[in-house]
């Protein structure tokens, strides 16, 4: 899995513009979010295939900030302070979250500035599929 970072024009229609390109491309989003802020949207999402959703993002004119590897990880699901939990091992790891959302698989999913130190960090979570 892959998570793309995109930049959009915080106007009606923009996320339109990129769920449309990806349909028509076949390409699935696996999970993300979409922040507004000003006149500008940030997007996460996650593929499968990140190379080919950015291929076909920059095809449709819509910028691809980063294409990062991120840390997916299986929640306890029921089970509450699991997101203090991990978020607290990141830290003592010294590790830094850039951006944290869910998939459609009940897995939290971390973009992290260290992707080494935070999956050793966080290995009691790590997602075996």
């Amino acid at each position: 899995m892959d998570d793309l970072e995109f930049d959009l024009p915080n106007t009606p229609g923009a996320l339109a513009d990129l769920g449309e390109a990806m349909g028509r491309a076949g390409i699935a989003f696996e999970g993300g979010g979409v922040f507004a802020h000003g006149d500008r949207a940030i997007a996460h999402f996650l593929f499968r295939d990140g190379q080919a959703a950015r291929q076909v993002a920059e095809v449709a004119g819509i910028r691809v900030v980063a294409l990062r590897q991120p840390l997916i990880c299986r929640l306890k699901q029921g089970t509450p302070g699991q997101l203090g939990q991990i978020s607290r091992a990141l830290a003592k790891a010294g590790v830094n979250i850039l951006c944290q959302y869910s998939d459609h698989d009940n897995r939290l999913i971390l973009i992290c500035d260290e992707p080494e130190k935070s999956a050793t960090a966080t290995a009691s979570w790590a997602d075996a599929g």
